[in-house]
């Protein structure tokens, strides 16, 4: 029962990303009906996507933990690359899933192997946090244990659709502001 119900939260907190998007892009452009109707046709095929989208619950193992940690990694080299070493924020993020891509090459025939390069791009779009929002460690490793249990919370979710792991961080990112902000108040 806890399963399902972590499981219905992730769901949630996604169909929560999901519309702040859309609420952000609407509030920007208010006069603009092309782009009224552009959200009215994204939010109903959001609304297909999510009604169509089955929520299980699957048991968590130590393979889950990894992937929080994977996650971590991928945002921590990112971010160190962008802020110490000067990279672009696309180039870090470039560099990160380009070298972590070829891991299962190297090392075959194991299932969490596999998993590593998903958990990593998803940990280097947290990195690419700007600076301004993100501006310490603390932050970015925050955000991206958040981002990592979003990640095995929707594990079995959204499969073939674009702008998942790009979501999930963003939801880990607003979460770990969120939580900061609240924190500094």
């Amino acid at each position: 029962m806890i399963k399902k119900r972590a499981k219905q939260l992730t769901f949630i907190l996604i169909i929560l990303c999901h519309l702040g998007f859309l609420a952000a892009i609407l509030f920007e452009k208010q006069n603009n009906y092309l782009i009224f109707g552009f959200l009215i046709i994204a939010l109903a095929l959001l609304l297909v996507t999510y009604k169509k989208t089955p929520v299980s619950a699957k048991n968590h193992t130590f393979e889950h933990f990894l992937t929080v940690a994977f996650v971590f990694f991928g945002a921590i080299v990112t971010y160190v690359l962008h802020t110490s070493f000067g990279f672009s924020t696309v180039l870090a993020a470039s560099i990160v899933g380009l070298v972590i891509s070829f891991v299962p090459n190297i090392i075959k025939d194991n299932t969490v192997v596999n998993t590593i390069p998903t958990a990593v791009y998803c940990g280097a779009f947290v990195g690419m946090t700007n600076a301004s929002i993100a501006p310490d460690y603390v932050f970015i490793a925050l955000a991206s244990v958040f981002t990592g249990l979003l990640l095995v919370g929707s594990k079995d979710s959204f499969h073939g659709v674009g702008g998942k792991l790009g979501t999930l961080a963003f939801g880990g990112v607003v979460l770990a502001f969120l939580i900061t902000f609240l924190l500094s108040q």
